[in-house]
């Protein structure tokens, strides 16, 4: 019955109509249509509600697996986050137990205890709903309560809540969905840390039963932990963890915008129509005009061509970043891994490995110790020697000598090998040997040990030549040996670097002076010496100019004087001349390190003799015997007897220069023997300048001085304080040229020193202490000392500061900053001193620069970096001597001034307060002086804001001070001499009261907001006639990365030239000229040049000026963009 129920069922409509039934494909028609048709549509409808009674049932099982199915995957999820959070919160609370102790905490989410850094326009007061990542790490966790409610969705059979599986209402059950596999699988790039790994077995579940509950009734047989804790880490996506389930968009709170003021609106849209600037000219590498980046490998690869490093300003779809770093060549990179590549294999574990395998396969090249050190090899040689003595007896006795194990051993017969020796010689003590002449012996040569000096004779001349060659390599293969074999550097009594040349090859190299031997070395810290000289009975003389004759066909030397070309005709050298070889020389860099290396080689050499003036061989006796403080010598006659006025001089010099020797001489004697008096102080000054002023110029004269000096400081002169004072003038000025003097002077002030009475002199001599280890350091100086140096020695107690000079700078703003400096103290660290008081960036980042007012030309000089700020002020004296005929009073002093010299536009981000205070005091000036396109309602908005920013908030009437200040200095000269007064008052005013509440810090911010629109902004302005255009007017402009050429009536950019594209540039006969290079295309013609030469007339100063701004913006370029970076 129910087979012919289901066959009913799916009988086609028409049939049913008829009445028919089909039996196995046969048509029945004994049934009547009438009568079958109502039994069997009510059989129909009980089974097919029995049908989809079943299948809903199987729909919200399956659903309901699916659903405890991701829940336990969630479950187990957060389960591991609770382990690791709990992990994670007991160490934080150890790291927190000693931060607390020192800074304290505070509850993050209570309105009491927020800092200024959450007021302002980024700040939310009215709802927290997230923590940020540093506060929700360092902060323990709270439990917070389940409040969310059920979010209701349209779409068929999914829940956006997470606080139930299940909706309120039943809804028609969806067919059974497969869960994708990325329920639990994670991306490698967005997993979790290694607590979170699933490593919990699977709960297992019961098969729920049939019977269905109530479909009102919900779901609560499953545990929703995120009502019980919540827990977020950020460095998390949880959005992977169930990847099938709808994520609710998270409503981000809108960030607060910036509203400005009618007025600042106003400002900022006249200043783009008024500095926007449409540059339609020619631009050479940039296809932007000015704006273009100035780090472009072109740029670059021209300044430094041996140093190919890609910036990232080439990268493409990429911005410049400062924690970039350079790109390395892709060969290094292959270089490298083939060495790692070589080194894997051979250090494989199927083979035995030496110890020292991995060292050698990573140099790649053998060790420098192993190349230099000789091998222990036994060096063996045999034969007859004749023995040369004075004495008849002793002459002329034949000895059989083997040479063997580094002993020359002396035997009286070949067949006496195998006994004792009669005598025995080591290697190690022999410290030279040479061929001699001797009368009576053809074939002689001479063993030098410490104590004696042997001559011997062997049968021939070859013979005599050998045993020469091989004692010369024993001893050279037993030096080496002992020096390797030292584990602490080598006691040298003088080291440094120098230039040896030998038959017309120079190197430069270490040398260090060891007992008799000149060790040479490729850097100081080498152990193992590469070569060596014994000097024992050598020849040691002066040589001037001695490598234009023997190295004139060294490479080395030829680029040198490429480099310097006049650094030949200055260079100190020393001969070092032994018997039998060619001369050495050594090439010292100054005169004062070649009267000292003189000094310690002829010692070494033996052939030093006392010799030179009284003086000078009492001082060579001293250094001789390195006599004590308490020794007899010191109180010497030459030392004490200075209150007679000299009648020779103290040093040796050449009888054409003796005359000005002893003016010199009795000028120091009458320095220190007349008192100094307060009311008369001036006669000292100008004699002190003159004295050391012409030594500076003699050099033939610092000798003398400083020999009078120690002299009339010995304490034999009344007057011995005004002899200390002028020696701390002298110190830094230049040293002595004899070492031997040197020497003296160092233990002159240190005897002075370790006096145990304090008195003045003793504290004057700490002074002189200080200074000259300063001298020794940074070296000498060019110019005389000035009047403000001379007379801060004299007329103050420079004991009591280290640095006993100062002087004003005047800063952008127009205030005054003190520093202080000594006669040693350079430019630039005087400039970085200054910068690190104001609060400013190094000199080389923020662009500033020291300048001194010129007095013949009333404009400004740049003070270089090495130059000694003593030395500029002399010069400003001499130059202001010849501008006024010799008369200059002492009110006038120099003014040094702090001005920016170069501007990065693309470290503006990086400057400081104050650097942007001094910005806006700079296009001040700029702004008077017509040097920034600017309209008339530009500028009394300017003027207005400066105004703000120098008084504050505007009074009821603008007074006729403030109006003159306003205009005088924040207003252009040329727009103030056509403007109606009346007028111009009335709109600063008006503007001016619209800025009423305004901070300095603000009034900045919109001044450089303004003038910032301007392209060329921060440029430095050269005045100039361009030749090629009918003595055109314009303006050169430099900037980080190019020259540009402006129209000084209209400011219009004719012309672009970055500095990849400038092949060379400065003065051209009386004019400027710039070089730059063109690229041709190939269709131009042969004789087409691919250079072009601009030419501008300019004003002398002016050029040099331009040349040297332009070489160091080209040089500074790459240097700072690594240094910022």
């Amino acid at each position: 019955m129910e087979e012919y129920m289901q066959m009913y069922v799916d009988m086609d409509v028409n049939e049913k109509q008829k009445g028919f039934i089909k039996f196995g494909g046969v048509a029945s028609s004994s049934f009547s249509s009438s009568f079958l048709a109502p039994f069997f549509q009510n059989v129909c409808k009980e089974m097919t509600r029995k049908k989809k009674k079943e299948t809903d049932k199987n729909f919200m099982l399956e659903d309901q697996n699916e659903r405890l199915r991701a829940q336990n995957l969630r479950c187990t999820t957060q389960l591991q986050m609770l382990r690791s959070f709990t992990e994670k919160s007991r160490k934080i609370k150890a790291e927190m137990e000693m931060s607390r102790s020192i800074t304290g905490t505070l509850p993050v989410l209570r309105d009491e205890n927020r800092t200024s850094d959450d007021s302002g326009l980024t700040s939310d007061d009215t709802d927290r709903k997230q923590m940020s990542v540093s506060i929700s790490e360092c902060t323990p966790r709270v439990q917070r309560k389940a409040t969310r409610t059920m979010l209701k969705n349209t779409s068929q059979g999914s829940s956006t809540s997470e606080s139930s599986p299940c909706e309120d209402e039943a809804k028609p059950m969806p067919l059974p969905r497969r869960v994708h596999q990325s329920m639990t699988e994670r991306d490698s790039l967005n997993s979790y840390a290694e607590d979170y790994e699933y490593d919990i077995e699977e709960s297992s579940f019961e098969r729920i039963e049939e019977n269905v509950k109530n479909e009102n009734e919900k779901y609560a047989d499953y545990v929703n932990l995120h009502e019980f804790v919540a827990i977020k880490d950020d460095k998390v996506v949880y959005s992977e963890i169930v990847k099938h389930r709808s994520v609710e968009k998270e409503i981000l709170p809108t960030l607060p915008s910036h509203q400005p003021r009618h007025w600042e609106t106003r400002l900022i849209q006249a200043a783009e129509k008024c500095l926007s600037v449409i540059d339609g000219a020619d631009s050479e590498g940039t296809s932007t005009g000015p704006s273009v980046s100035p780090y472009h490998i072109s740029d670059v690869s021209r300044i430094s061509s041996n140093n190919r490093t890609e910036s990232p300003g080439s990268r493409k779809s990429s911005k410049l970043s400062r924690n970039s770093s350079p790109r390395v060549p892709s060969h290094h990179s292959y270089e490298d891994g083939a060495a790692y590549a070589i080194r894997d294999l051979c250090m494989g574990s199927d083979y035995y490995t030496p110890p020292d395998a991995s060292s050698r396969y990573s140099a790649g090249t053998p060790n420098s110790r192993t190349s230099l050190i000789p091998t222990r090899e036994t060096m063996e040689k045999a034969g007859y020697w004749t023995h040369l003595t004075d004495s008849r007896i002793k002459s002329l006795k034949r000895r059989y000598v083997v040479l063997r194990n580094g002993y020359i051993c002396f035997y009286r017969k070949h067949g006496n090998r195998d006994e004792e020796p009669v005598n025995k010689i080591n290697i190690s003590d022999i410290r030279s040997v040479s061929k001699i002449e001797q009368q009576g012996a053809a074939y002689a040569f001479q063993l030098i040990t410490a104590s004696d000096k042997m001559n011997f004779m062997t049968e021939s001349e070859k013979t005599t030549h050998d045993w020469v060659t091989i004692l010369s390599a024993a001893i050279k293969a037993t030096t080496l040996r002992e020096m390797a074999s030292r584990v602490t550097p080598i006691d040298a009594s003088i080291s440094g670097w120098m230039t040896r040349v030998k038959c017309g090859l120079s190197k430069k190299v270490f040398a260090a002076l060891v007992n008799q031997k000149l060790m040479f070395f490729k850097n100081s810290n080498d152990l193992v010496p590469n070569g060596f000289l014994c000097l024992q009975g050598s020849q040691i003389s002066e040589k001037q100019n001695g490598t234009e004759e023997y190295s004139g066909s060294s490479d080395e030397q030829l680029e040198t004087t490429k480099e310097h070309p006049n650094q030949r005709k200055n260079n100190d050298s020393l001969c070092v001349q032994i018997a039998n070889e060619d001369p050495v020389y050594l090439i010292l860099r100054t005169s004062e390190e070649k009267e000292k290396w003189l000094y310690f080689l002829k010692a070494a050499s033996g052939t030093a003799a006392l010799c030179g003036t009284p003086f000078e061989i009492l001082v060579q006796r001293m250094m001789a015997e390195n006599v004590a403080n308490d020794s007899p010598l010191w109180k010497d006659l030459l030392f004490t007897s200075g209150e007679e006025i000299p009648k020779d001089t103290m040093t040796s010099v050449d009888p054409s220069e003796r005359k000005k020797t002893l003016e010199i001489a009795k000028a120091c004697q009458l320095f220190v023997s007349v008192l100094m008096r307060p009311q008369a102080t001036q006669y000292h000054i100008d004699l002190a300048q003159n004295i050391l002023s012409t030594a500076v110029q003699q050099e033939y004269l610092r000798n003398e001085v400083y020999s009078q000096l120690i002299k009339m400081t010995s304490g034999s002169m009344p007057f011995g304080l005004q002899g200390w004072k002028l020696l701390a003038l002298t110190i830094p000025l230049f040293l002595p040229k004899q070492y031997s003097l040197l020497w003296l002077l160092k233990r002159h002030i240190s005897r002075w020193v370790d006096l145990p009475n304090e008195s003045d002199e003793t504290r004057m001599a700490i002074f002189c202490e200080s200074a000259l280890d300063r001298c020794l350091r940074v070296g000498g100086r060019q110019e005389g000392p000035s009047r403000l140096e001379v007379t801060s020695i004299l007329t103050r107690d420079v004991t009591r500061t280290k640095f006993p000079h100062s002087i004003s700078v005047k800063l952008p703003n127009s205030e005054y900053q003190i520093v202080e400096f000594d006669g040693s103290t350079e430019i630039g660290q005087c400039l970085s001193s200054l910068c690190l008081k104001l609060g400013m960036r190094p000199a080389l980042l923020s662009g500033y620069a020291l300048y001194m007012n010129d007095p013949l030309i009333h404009s400004l000089i740049l003070l270089k970096g090495k130059q000694k700020l003593c030395d500029s002020l002399s010069t400003w004296e001499s130059r202001s001597r010849d501008a006024q005929r010799g008369r200059v009073s002492s009110d006038c002093a120099a003014a040094l001034s702090l001005r920016m010299r170069h501007y990065w536009s693309h470290l503006k981000s990086t400057e400081t307060p104050i650097e942007r205070q001094f910005l806006v005091w700079r296009a001040s000036e700029e702004i008077v002086n017509g040097r920034i396109p600017l309209s008339n309602q530009l500028c009394e908005s300017l003027a207005a804001l400066y105004a703000q920013m120098v008084f504050g908030d505007a009074s009821q009437s603008l007074s006729d001070q403030q109006f003159d200040f306003i205009s005088q200095r924040f207003y252009p000269s040329k727009m103030l001499d056509v403007a109606c007064i009346k007028s111009l008052r009335l709109q600063i005013n008006t503007n001016w009261n619209e800025l009423v509440g305004m901070s300095e810090q603000e009034c900045v911010r919109v001044i450089l907001q303004v003038l910032n629109k301007w392209p060329l902004f921060g440029c430095d302005l050269h005045e100039a006639s361009m030749r090629t255009d009918n003595e055109r007017k314009i303006y050169l402009a430099l900037n980080d990365h190019s020259v540009s050429l402006l129209d000084r009536r209209h400011f219009d950019v004719i012309r672009t030239i970055s500095y990849s594209s400038l092949s060379t540039f400065g003065q051209f006969q009386q004019d400027f000229m710039l070089t730059v290079i063109r690229p041709l295309t190939p269709g131009s013609h042969p004789d087409e040049a691919p250079k072009e030469r601009l030419t501008f007339s300019m004003q002398k100063n002016e050029i040099e000026q331009l040349t040297l701004h332009l070489a160091e913006y080209i040089r500074c370029q790459k240097l700072v963009w690594k240094v910022s970076k």
